[in-house]
């Protein structure tokens, strides 16, 4: 399972740390006819809204493992989309996911509009699993997918957003959701309708393990591919060792 979970994170963060970033999708024959708005650009543009929700439908028509729901609406009452990844599991509720006995992971992305590379990452992560590819992980492991939590914020596209920031040259959502809220820091207020859906699917899926997809913003790291703890103080010492000590380690030596 660690060997799984270790896999998958290093397929998301190597795939988003290659974007730097519109027409129809077409006719989609098959997982590899169905392609993103970035990569349809040559990662010159990003996903719209209503883009990421077309390729969600189409994907999950293409894999009888992948379920597509909605847990919740924005500020500006867009739908906030989820795609579940579950082998020989007919019944998707969240109760069925909770007492399935598998590891349940959650993966996010655009929590900032602006950041678009998560957003886009699993999307493609999305086409693989339809393609065949990572059938290994769903022996025990269930996918919860929201590849664009701040719908809002995403469609709120500008060329100057985010002007230290390497792409997409045809402008990117912006950071706060449409109430000028950042949704990285409404998880205790949850002032948000997006916060308080996200609270909603936590407690009642139960996550194990959550990814929240983020970009650097144009700032300079000694590499491409970064990840860290919970930075809190006051986070449970318990979680802060299993990922510094375990977790992370194991994934930087995957990476190697």
């Amino acid at each position: 399972m660690q060997r799984s979970l270790c896999t998958l994170i290093l397929f998301v963060a190597l795939t988003f740390a290659g974007c730097e970033a519109g027409d129809e999708f077409g006719i989609a024959r098959g997982p590899a006819d169905l392609l993103t708005r970035a990569e349809r650009s040559d990662y010159l543009e990003t996903s719209r809204h209503a883009e990421v929700i077309e390729f969600l439908e189409t994907v999950v028509r293409m894999d009888d493992r992948m379920s597509l729901t909605t847990f919740g609406f924005t500020n500006e009452a867009r739908a906030i989309p989820l795609v579940t990844v579950a082998q020989r599991l007919a019944d998707r509720s969240p109760a069925a996911i909770r007492e399935s006995g598998k590891l349940v992971l959650y993966l996010q992305g655009n929590i900032h509009g602006g950041e678009v590379e998560g957003k886009e990452a699993l999307q493609i992560l999305l086409r693989e699993i339809a393609s065949g590819q990572h059938d290994s992980w769903f022996n025990d492991m269930i996918l919860l997918v929201a590849p664009v939590y701040n719908a809002d914020g995403n469609d709120a596209v500008g060329l100057n957003n985010r002007p230290g920031q390497n792409g997409p040259a045809g402008g990117m959502g912006q950071r706060p959701n449409a109430q000028g809220l950042d949704l990285n820091r409404d998880h205790m207020k949850l002032n948000s309708p997006e916060a308080r859906s996200v609270a909603r699917l936590v407690g009642d899926y139960a996550p194990h393990v959550t990814m929240d997809l983020h970009t650097t913003n144009g700032t300079n790291h000694a590499y491409f591919v970064t990840y860290s703890p919970p930075l809190h103080p006051n986070t449970d010492p318990a979680i802060i060792s299993l990922l510094r000590d375990r977790l992370l380690p194991d994934v930087t030596e995957t990476i190697r």
